[in-house]
């Protein structure tokens, strides 16, 4: 029998230099692989969340034009509505006048202390961002008898429902919505924003 210290059984030199190789091959290709993973996790997410915020800026505002008796699109960025709200003393409903603004990259809605007849939102209270990161300019189109209608389009208190297209005829209210998420200072992933395109018609809309 050999002596122990003659066996030559083991790994050579370059057997261990290319398994080294290899795990470090095969360690890299894990990195990479579960880099892109969290990357795509990160960026599905991001867009999932810009997707209920913007489902619902459009449920909320949509919900408030089809309650309205009256609207007033005073620009591509600012719609007036008057709302019936329940009267907490049993009586006739109040009538608010709600405003829903975007500027910058957001669309923020108010309670105005002024009728609706006003033009104007005056003491503006009860301040709720309804959408952040939105992209586009062209957010609100009053529409009446299928036809869009100039700014400032304007309808009465009561709608008509005479037929005839006219800016004090609007009974439906276009709404357009392009959302970019951002997660504090690092902006959304993808350049692409969320296109929503919603409408409503007016409570009283009988034509």
């Amino acid at each position: 029998m050999a002596p122990a210290w003659k066996d030559e059984s083991g790994w050579t030199l370059p057997e261990l230099m290319l398994g080294l190789v290899l795990s470090l091959s095969i360690a890299a290709a894990s990195l990479v692989i579960l880099q892109t993973a969290l990357r795509s996790q990160s960026s599905t997410g991001s867009r999932l969340a810009a997707q209920d915020d913007g489902t619902t800026a459009m449920l909320r505002m949509t919900k408030d034009i089809r309650t309205a008796t009256a609207a007033t699109v005073q620009d591509a960025r600012t719609l007036d509505l008057q709302v019936p709200q329940r009267d907490p003393a049993g009586g006739a409903p109040l009538q608010a006048h709600v405003r829903y603004a975007c500027a910058g990259t957001s669309c923020t809605r108010y309670v105005c202390g002024t009728p609706i007849v006003s033009n104007s939102c005056g003491n503006p209270s009860g301040a709720v961002v309804v959408a952040n990161g939105v992209a586009n300019s062209d957010n609100f189109r009053g529409v009446s008898g299928g036809v869009d209608q100039p700014y400032p389009a304007t309808t009465p208190t009561t709608w008509a429902g005479t037929g005839a297209a006219a800016q004090n005829n609007v009974g439906f209210i276009s709404v357009h919505v392009q959302l970019n998420r951002t997660d504090g200072a690092v902006s959304w992933r993808s350049s692409r924003p969320l296109d929503f395109l919603d409408g409503a018609d007016l409570e009283n809309f009988t034509n």
